[in-house]
């Protein structure tokens, strides 16, 4: 098994991934995405650099994700705050939903606040 590197035994069931290669195996239990762990039996797979993918994390190792709607980011242009990717559009202020992208901004309690709304809400009078 290409995953566990036991030997398959005689009559039991073998998994073959035709994009991994000839020479590899696998028991349908260790079957499983490399990040995940989740099965990949009678599942769409993805192979790459050596290991088994299921589809999001594999798209995952391809594109960012948007912290703020959990979708892939397609686009050139995106943002990196408070360590993580943003769509432009999706990284807004918490109080007032304005874009964020390219201004001052400060967090409260964790989350991002633009500076009106800042000096507004929560700085000391």
């Amino acid at each position: 098994c290409y995953h566990c590197k036991l030997n398959m035994k005689e009559g039991e069931p073998a998994v073959y991934a035709e994009r991994a290669g000839y020479d590899k195996l696998w028991h349908p239990g260790c079957f499983v995405c490399c990040t995940c762990g989740e099965l990949l039996v009678d599942m769409i797979y993805f192979w790459k650099n050596g290991n088994l993918y299921c589809g999001r994390h594999y798209c995952d190792s391809e594109r960012p994700r948007c912290a703020g709607c959990d979708e892939l980011i397609f686009s050139n242009e995106y943002t990196l705050a408070e360590g993580q990717n943003w769509h432009l559009k999706h990284f807004c202020c918490f109080d007032c939903d304005c874009v964020l992208a390219g201004i001052t901004y400060l967090t409260v309690n964790d989350k991002p606040v633009c500076k009106p709304c800042y000096m507004k809400s929560h700085a000391v009078v």
